[in-house]
């Protein structure tokens, strides 16, 4: 009887446990801590600081691509982008896995989505086909 009651107990934990981590990792919605805006003439730089709210990021591409898509639609949970003013030709995040780790300042990854050329006339809604996301760490 004892065993029986030990046994359930463990597999009890462990259930617990596994819960906690999948809500951990799968329950939580990324969302912007921060952002800073640059604009000169023609030219709008947005500067990102985003917290994806998981405990490891299998795919650093994967997970950019979700952040670009999200900033390109304006569908982050707490912040709306001003896209009727200007539109960024220029996006720089910084990712955090959350927002202890932000106020920490122990990133996981940045990246850049920056136009192929050089050429400030594209922007990230508009002209998504001609930038290039590029990982950095």
């Amino acid at each position: 009887m004892k065993k029986r009651w030990f046994t359930s107990l463990i597999i009890g934990i462990i259930m617990v446990i596994s819960g906690c981590l999948g809500c951990l990792q799968y329950g939580r919605d990324m969302d912007v801590y921060g952002s800073y805006a640059m604009t000169a003439d023609n030219y709008h730089e947005e500067r990102l600081t985003v917290v994806v709210n998981k405990l490891y990021v299998a795919d650093q591409k994967v997970c950019a691509e979700e952040i670009v898509k999200r900033c390109r639609e304006n569908s982050f949970k707490s912040v709306r982008f001003s896209y009727d003013q200007s539109i960024p030709n220029a996006l720089y995040v910084t990712v955090y896995s959350s927002k202890r780790q932000a106020e920490k300042g122990k990133q996981i990854f940045s990246f850049s989505y920056l136009p192929e050329d050089s050429d400030e006339t594209y922007n990230i809604v508009n002209d998504s086909d001609k930038f290039m996301l590029k990982l950095e760490k």
